[in-house]
């Protein structure tokens, strides 16, 4: 290496400071990891029947007269609701004031003598086929003590293999009472993912096994509140979604002369503010997590066991013990599982109360408030699920914190923040989330295209909220929003969906703007100069940062050829509101596991910590991802974990978060590109673990590494600045050629 053409650059900043203003960052496509200098890397092609034994089959007996087909179509999938007449709740604006308008009794009557009913909807998916999840819950079930006074009334369905004597070709109904689990009911193979299918299983349900008290959970993967609920593997994983949820629930309501005490969600990513809304006209309490929810799911011994002890306790009691016992069940499973967790239960009397005053929030906000500094303000939300461009995005913030990061608009934000807690009566979190509200709210954090904004169009359960998300859709699709103007959104209308779904100014020609990156212009969101300035330090500068969220800076590793290995993204930068500029922070170090460099991607910075991903090679198996965590207080690195991520075409949460036990092995992996638009996969040493994993920094091997800042546009859009060159010593000083590429 020549060095007469080098300058040392002088840093000036200390190495992980918090005093400086460091950033968030997210989403690069190739964000897939690297580990190790380019001469470590080896190129290579990315390419039962225990305690089931005195189950009885009563073919037919407690069906003959009990079953009431719902009727309608069950072509469903993934389908957008919209007739008034399947939904049990509509919202309305009059003289500039939410109205909302339920489906209510003027006497509620309990259905039936006995104490209580449970009925599952067990959507078994590959949870069941890959591994019994689904089993191996109704095991713990059976293993509670008996009771006469609880009944669990089981739907089995939606997974291609089970691993006991269910009939993966059959929608089957098990009976669990006083010890015994017996066949009552089967029928021919139906879409778990259907309105049709769980109002027919309600239907009969409450027709046969009613209660004074009953209760419905939902089992399977969950993705939020655009894509639902309960993945069908046999129907091409098509989902619940909450607008089909809503239909089949209202569907049997006329058939109840009760609410269900609680719905509940032993699935991931479902305590979110639509999913309440839906809920609330059927059921007086929400079970649900805001974030991923492990394998094991709910303790069920200790929730029958509960209410073995104390039949009598309502669904706030029994939610509370709920609360706890999963938090305590995703300890046993893991800590990873633990520190991530979060469980709420929701007082579904209240969501009314929350809709109105966070209407009144976002109406101030949103006249009042700079789209800049809102998006900034609501990005620094604590986020559920996958909020990167490997592991998929979820969109999913959180309420609470959205309303406390705008709370400097008004006392109408600071109401609706203390609304919200009023609603939400426990909340179990773990360390990442421990600021946790209890409630999510869709996003567009990076969006996903017009399907997904039509159906949150249907779901939204705020206009002024919906207004905002619009806006940010039209300055994605647009470049802008200077000449948004979409004043119909916020006009008296008999249906704020069945409006919002017709006035939209984005819906049905959006596009995707997850993984699509450009190169930044001069003018483009205020940039006015990118350049070096007298220390080295590679600066881009500008007019104003109105438009800009955040900014990242990106790495990649000279390959000596003609291409380089793709390094990540991390905070390295420094925001500087006062010069309105944002300069590099690089200092030569970079990430390691046991040595091997890694390939990393933000997915979350809360106060205290931030949270990354890295692509890896699972057991040379399977493709994955492992989430690490960066302590900020204590200035240390953990490793949280295995987590697949979100399902590219159906949207589907990888349920678990698995902590890697001793002699598993991952072998870190690394994106290649070449000047000639070439790109491959590379993989480092295999690491096998063997106790804790150790990461820390390290300087970089002695060679060129190409560096550029990803800019973050408020409306979810990614621009580029040109590559430079970076040289790291055997040292780890870093030298600086001065030139763009």
């Amino acid at each position: 290496m020549d060095r007469r053409k080098w300058e040392k650059r002088k840093t000036g900043t200390a190495k992980k400071t918090t005093g400086a203003l460091l950033l968030l960052t997210a989403l690069l496509t190739g964000s897939i990891l690297l580990s190790g200098c380019s001469a470590w890397l080896m190129s290579e092609g990315m390419d039962g029947d225990e305690g089931w034994s005195d189950y009885e089959e009563e073919e037919d007996e407690g069906y003959s007269g009990g079953s009431a087909t719902i009727g309608g179509d069950s072509s469903y999938q993934s389908s957008v609701l919209e007739d008034n007449s399947l939904k049990g709740t509509v919202i309305s604006q009059e003289n500039g004031q939410m109205q909302i308008s339920r489906r209510s009794r003027d006497e509620e009557i309990p259905m039936g003598d006995g104490d209580w009913t449970i009925f599952v909807y067990l959507c078994g998916s590959d949870l069941e086929s890959d591994g019994g999840a689904a089993s191996s819950d109704i095991e713990e079930a059976f293993a509670a003590r008996g009771s006469g006074q609880v009944k669990v009334v089981y739907q089995t369905g939606g997974s291609y293999f089970w691993y006991q004597n269910i009939n993966e070709n059959r929608v089957q109904r098990y009976l669990l009472e006083d010890g015994d689990l017996t066949l009552v009911d089967e029928k021919s193979e139906a879409n778990m993912g259907t309105a049709s299918t769980l109002a027919d299983f309600l239907s009969w349900g409450v027709s046969n096994y009613p209660s004074e008290r009953m209760g419905l959970i939902l089992w399977d993967h969950g993705s939020g509140s655009i894509n639902g609920v309960c993945f069908d593997e046999q129907y091409d994983y098509d989902s619940l979604t909450l607008g089909e949820l809503d239909h089949a629930l209202n569907q049997v309501y006329d058939q109840m002369t009760d609410r269900f005490e609680f719905i509940g969600f032993d699935a991931c990513l479902m305590s979110t503010l639509e999913t309440a809304n839906v809920l609330t006209p059927y059921a007086r309490y929400m079970y649900a997590s805001q974030e991923m929810e492990p394998g094991s799911g709910w303790d069920y011994t200790s929730l029958l066991n509960n209410l073995a002890a104390n039949p009598d306790q309502d669904g706030a009691q029994l939610g509370e013990k709920v609360c706890r016992e999963y938090y305590d069940h995703c300890a046993d499973y893991g800590f990873g599982s633990q520190r991530s967790a979060t469980f709420s239960i929701i007082d579904l009397s209240k969501i009314d109360d929350v809709l109105i005053s966070m209407n009144e929030a976002f109406r101030v906000v949103y006249e009042q408030g700079d789209l800049g500094d809102v998006t900034r303000a609501v990005l620094e939300a604590d986020s559920f699920g996958g909020n990167s461009v490997s592991e998929g995005y979820s969109n999913m913030l959180d309420l609470g914190n959205m309303l406390d990061q705008l709370s400097g608009y008004g006392q109408e934000v600071r109401d609706a923040s203390q609304t919200l807690q009023s609603c939400v009566l426990y909340t179990m979190n773990g360390r990442l989330h421990k600021n946790a509200s209890g409630l999510s709210v869709y996003y567009p954090v990076s969006i996903q295209g017009s399907e997904e904004l039509k159906i949150f169009s249907q779901i939204c359960p705020s206009n002024y909220y919906y207004a905002l998300i619009d806006k940010i859709a039209y300055g994605a699709e647009n470049g802008s929003a200077a000449d948004y103007d979409n004043s119909t959104l916020l006009s008296d209308m008999a249906d704020i969906n069945e409006w919002l779904g017709e006035e939209s100014g984005f819906t049905g020609d959006v596009s995707t703007n997850a993984g699509e990156f450009a190169d930044i212009e001069i003018g483009q969101m205020g940039v006015s100069d990118i350049y070096f300035d007298e220390d080295g330090i590679y600066t881009v500068s500008f007019d104003n940062m109105d438009e800009l969220a955040y900014a990242c800076c990106s790495v990649g590793m000279d390959d000596d050829a003609d291409g380089f290995f793709y390094l990540g993204t991390t905070e390295e930068v420094i925001y500087d509101i006062d010069r309105n500029c944002v300069t590099d922070n690089f200092d030569g170090s970079w990430p390691c596991i046991n040595d091997n460099l890694l390939a990393l991607e933000l997915v979350n910075t809360m106060d205290s910590c931030s949270i990354y991903t890295c692509n890896v090679l699972l057991n040379d198996e399977v493709e994955t991802n492992l989430r690490i965590e960066y302590d900020w207080e204590y200035d240390e690195w953990s490793v949280i974990g295995i987590w697949d991520g979100i399902d590219e075409e159906t949207g589907m949460a990888s349920r678990e978060v698995y902590e890697l036990q001793d002699g598993d092995v991952i072998t870190p992996a690394y994106y290649w590109f070449s000047v000639d638009d070439d790109e491959d996969w590379y993989y480092g040493d295999d690491i096998v673990v063997d106790g804790d994993l150790e990461i820390t920094y390290e300087y970089l091997p002695e060679g060129v590494y190409y560096y550029c800042f990803e800019l973050h546009d408020i409306y979810g859009n990614v621009y580029y600045t040109p590559f430079t060159l970076q040289y790291v010593d055997e040292d780890g000083e870093v030298w600086v050629d001065g030139e763009f590429y």
